[in-house]
């Protein structure tokens, strides 16, 4: 046979078997890809989903122990205003006329507490009759009141310094007949531990629950609710409502696991969970929903405060990150088969164009000698097409090289997805959005790991003059005026440094919002005394905030921003409830932006330092 012929035969024979090896293994490959990139999304999307519903659940009971800590708090300050008035008459008695010569002292320390919860202050003689009252009531002046339980309980049980606290109750009598209220009380004692009466604050229950737990909100409806454990009656239900049902006509008919999940919470400890419920969207329907609880301490009772949001709310916070995911996969997926395609399609045709060159340059031999020249030359381009063909099959061998880092890649995301790393830099799209994950994780820490309070007396006006020259340089190129009304050196006791971050936050985010705007940029602080707390507005004349922005602003994984946010507001927020403060937003579209932080200025552990003893007081009246 002529060499050539034989060439042609040879390559007639073997090229379509190792074209079809390639073309088989070309596919399972792929296929294989494929179903390692379906199953990587799957896992990582489970994955994902449970340690985000972790840590949104972690973020609630940080929250929920805040709110706890200031409802504790509260009664503290109860407590000791209860001494301060027990003390008034613990050397002479508690008689009308004391009480009468005391006027002045009852009167100011009922004035200092008009804008807490109380109702009104009440102290009875060792018989149980009324002698003073405050606001002043004749009705209930001079009745006797020896019958009812804190009485009884103050004469009986009682010791100095030790405060009962009722259940949960409507008054019955007075000028606040039908109102939801607790009471506190303490004994009045002698020197030698004589029973010699009681001193009685009766508080607005509706006003607490408003300030110290229906104020505690996350996400479009996460509300906290509060149960007395003792009692086992619900103070402040899951929707927001002030009753005093029992827990087991409340829930135990339809919610199950909610009335276990509250049976469970006897043992005064902290934990998270989920339930199901009302929904608040459609009544009819349940709800699935994340809850952290936190025990609350008042003397010998137990409440528990919780924090809860609906799932599909924490679930639309995962989409975006969920998204970005799972498009990059199925782009993933795109390039792949793409690319296989392609050089499926290169190689059939390859294929294809070879043989039929083969036969026709092998019969033009056959027929005639003289055509020699012109089939070498065919031959030649036949050869040169065998070496194209041997460069395709070369790069289908090595593409098994890629496809296997490919995979070697996916796996690494199914080892390595978690909030607080980065992947690898071969998925920028997921990097990124990982990055962004792993940011938000690191913040709530600080809320919940928050470190202890290291109060002292400080005045706010340094630490503002020195927030504003820290920024007088960006204030000087953005072109903002600044305006700050310091009426007076207003000292608190709280932790300098926390506070400073708040004022250098709310001080910075007002900074970028007014770089974004045209126009006269003006950024105003207002500082003043607002008893019992003081008062701190950053005012800004940027675009204003969206009313839907408005109501999220303090949401933890919330943001504007198109590169991502942090936590940096619920952090602030959280910094501001340990200190027995409250931070709210006044905005609209095109108005100004007003952020008001308020401070108690008694401070959150301490008597304030301007405060005095009433006995000294009325000792300097006299």
């Amino acid at each position: 046979m002529h060499p050539i012929s034989r060439l042609f035969s040879t390559i007639t024979l073997r090229k379509p078997f190792w074209l079809w090896v390639a073309i088989c293994l070309l596919v399972g490959v792929s296929t294989a890809a494929l179903i390692g990139i379906l199953q990587t999304t799957n896992a990582v999307r489970q994955e994902a989903q449970q340690r985000f519903f972790e840590q949104y659940n972690h973020q609630q009971l940080i929250l929920a122990e805040q709110a706890a800590h200031s409802i504790e708090e509260t009664f503290a300050t109860f407590r000791r205003n209860l001494s301060l008035v027990a003390s008034l008459f613990e050397e002479d008695g508690v008689t009308r006329e004391r009480a009468q010569l005391l006027s002045g002292s009852l009167q100011r320390m009922y004035e200092s507490l008009q804008e807490t919860d109380i109702i009104d202050l009440v102290v009875f003689d060792e018989s149980g009759t009324v002698i003073a009252i405050r606001p002043a009531d004749e009705y209930t002046l001079g009745r006797n009141y020896a019958w009812r339980d804190y009485f009884r309980w103050a004469r009986d049980e009682g010791r100095p310094g030790k405060m009962y606290l009722s259940p949960f109750m409507r008054l019955e009598g007075g000028q606040n007949r039908g109102d939801k209220a607790l009471i506190v009380a303490q004994g009045i004692f002698s020197s030698r531990g004589t029973f010699n009466g009681v001193a009685m604050f009766t508080l607005n229950f509706d006003k607490l629950a408003q300030r110290q737990v229906l104020s505690v909100t996350i996400g479009e409806h996460g509300f906290a609710w509060l149960v007395d454990n003792n009692q086992q009656t619900v103070l402040v239900d899951p929707l927001g409502r002030v009753t005093d049902k029992g827990f087991e006509e409340t829930f135990l008919p339809r919610w199950p696991k909610l009335y276990n999940l509250l049976l469970s919470m006897q043992d005064g400890q902290p934990g998270t969970g989920s339930y199901d419920f009302v929904d608040p969207v459609d009544p009819d329907k349940s709800v699935s929903k994340l809850v952290g609880y936190q025990p609350v301490r008042i003397e010998d009772r137990l409440w528990t405060l919780g924090v809860a949001t609906p799932t599909r709310e924490v679930e639309s916070l995962l989409s975006s990150f969920m998204q970005q995911q799972e498009r990059y996969s199925g782009t993933l997926v795109v390039i792949i088969f793409t690319g296989t395609f392609i050089l499926l399609s290169a190689l059939l045709s390859w294929n294809h164009i070879l043989a039929i060159q083969v036969d026709r340059r092998t019969q033009d031999l056959a027929d005639a000698r003289g055509r020699l020249e012109s089939t070498f030359d065919e031959l030649l381009s036949s050869q040169k097409l065998a070496a194209v063909g041997h460069l395709a099959l070369g790069l289908a061998h090595e593409i098994r090289n890629p496809l296997s880092a490919i995979r070697m890649n996916i796996q690494m995301i199914r080892k390595r997805t978690r909030p607080e790393g980065p992947l690898q830099e071969h998925f920028s799209i997921i990097e990124e959005e990982i990055l962004r994950l792993n940011r938000l994780v690191n913040d709530v820490m600080d809320f919940a790991r928050a470190r202890p309070l290291r109060l002292e007396h400080t005045s706010l006006n340094p630490i503002i003059q020195r927030v504003m020259q820290l920024f007088a340089q960006r204030f000087e190129e953005a072109g903002i005026h600044t305006e700050l009304q310091l009426r007076e050196e207003l000292t608190v006791v709280c932790d300098p440094e926390q506070i400073e971050q708040v004022i250098l936050n709310l001080v910075s985010n007002a900074i970028e919002a007014l770089e974004e705007c045209d126009g006269f940029r003006e950024l105003t602080l207002i500082l003043r005394r607002h008893r019992p707390f003081l008062s701190l507005q950053v005012i800004d004349n940027g675009q204003g905030i969206a009313a839907a922005d408005v109501d999220k602003i303090f949401d933890p994984f919330y943001t504007t921003k198109v590169s991502g946010g942090g936590l940096g507001l619920p952090t602030l927020q959280g910094i501001v409830l340990r200190h027995q403060g409250t931070i709210t937003v006044d905005s609209a579209p095109g108005e100004k932006t007003c952020f008001t932080l308020l401070l108690p200025l008694e401070g959150p552990h301490e008597r304030g330092p301007h405060e005095h003893d009433p006995r000294e007081r009325d000792e300097t009246a006299r």
